[in-house]
């Protein structure tokens, strides 16, 4: 396939930009485990982190996620979270981050387009789990997590702006670990293709799956959301998928609104969601939990607003022994000193 002229200079683009990085490389003192993708959008890497800690925490381990916190309205170092729920307002940390902060007690989070200086403000961790950190060049990984979705592997195939790859699919070859996402079955096609660029990564799968239910107020709801007629909104990577995963889950759907990637939504919009829900009848709205953290500040809808708690299911448990194997909490290896 011949590359287009703004595809070309996207490359040499991408290419100055990870030489500079490359150059610049940098360890943390602990072990680092990047979480990434080659393709623009949402293929999972925010839940697949929240996965890695909560194991990690369960584990023992100490841990410190380093996020650039992308949409924030700060590119100062912020320390989100110290393991105790957020210190911050979610505009200053950006969505994701907030939401890893409330999604996983015990772990610190640290925003900063830097993720070496963000580790170092972290202090000494057992664990540094990079989120989007596939193509932070400046920053060592001990291990390269990286998530295809299986409705759109590679982007198109083609590179920014035309296509959604970031990089190259040779970079395939640098991937320690490959997780498909959005895969109900075992899908020896995509292997193949991906066993083109890396014959070595250890290949699992992903599946999303609903996992509760949490009110305006953030508390879970115990009702029965799927006996409810739902109009459904969010701001997200894959609107698409959301919709789909809650048709799935038997949510009676009448209607939905799809907003950018990372949305600010305004009173406006609320008021136009909420017309739009009582047109067609709608008894509840329901959004993401990434969507409820930027709604916060707002009054509550006059039709009831709940969110939808998504969790990236990894089937195959030896994923995390992969992960973690030879480490050892630090608090294990030096006993009494504290942590």
């Amino acid at each position: 396939m011949l590359m287009n002229p703004l595809e070309y200079l996207y490359l040499i683009g991408y290419k100055l930009h990870k030489s500079y990085g490359l150059t610049r490389r940098k360890r943390l003192e602990g072990r680092t485990i990047s979480v990434g993708n080659l393709t623009l959008g949402g293929t999972g890497k925010t839940p697949l982190t929240i996965e890695i800690a909560r194991e990690a925490i369960k584990r023992g381990f100490t841990i410190s996620i380093l996020t650039r916190g992308y949409k924030s309205k700060s590119d100062e170092s912020i320390i989100v979270s110290k393991g105790h729920g957020p210190l911050v307002d979610w505009e200053d940390s950006g969505d994701e981050p907030f939401l890893m902060a409330l999604k996983t007690p015990g772990a610190w989070i640290v925003k900063d387009p830097n993720r070496y200086r963000g580790g170092l403000i972290s202090g000494l961790k057992d664990l540094f789990v990079l989120d989007d950190g596939f193509q932070h060049w400046p920053l060592h990984r001990d291990i390269d997590v990286v998530l295809i979705d299986s409705s759109d592997p590679f982007g198109g195939g083609r590179l920014l702006p035309f296509g959604r790859l970031r990089e190259p699919l040779q970079a395939l070859s640098r991937a320690s670990v490959i997780v498909i996402t959005k895969a109900h079955e075992r899908l020896e096609s995509l292997e193949k293709k991906i066993r083109q660029y890396n014959q070595k990564a250890p290949i699992f799968y992903g599946e999303y799956r609903i996992d509760g239910f949490r009110a305006f107020t953030g508390i879970k709801s115990s009702g029965e959301i799927t006996t409810k007629r739902a109009f459904i909104f969010s701001g997200i990577g894959n609107p698409a998928h959301f919709e789909a995963l809650l048709s799935e889950y038997g949510v009676q759907v009448v209607g939905s609104e799809r907003f950018r990637d990372h949305h600010q939504y305004t009173e406006r919009d609320l008021d136009r969601i909420v017309r739009l829900a009582k047109k067609a009848n709608a008894e509840v709205l329901i959004t993401t939990e990434k969507d409820l953290v930027r709604l916060r500040g707002f009054e509550e809808p006059e039709i009831p607003l709940y969110a939808v708690s998504i969790r990236l299911d990894i089937k195959d448990k030896s994923f995390f022994e992969l992960l973690f194997k030879g480490l050892v909490p630090k608090e294990k290896q030096h006993p009494g000193t504290g942590g």
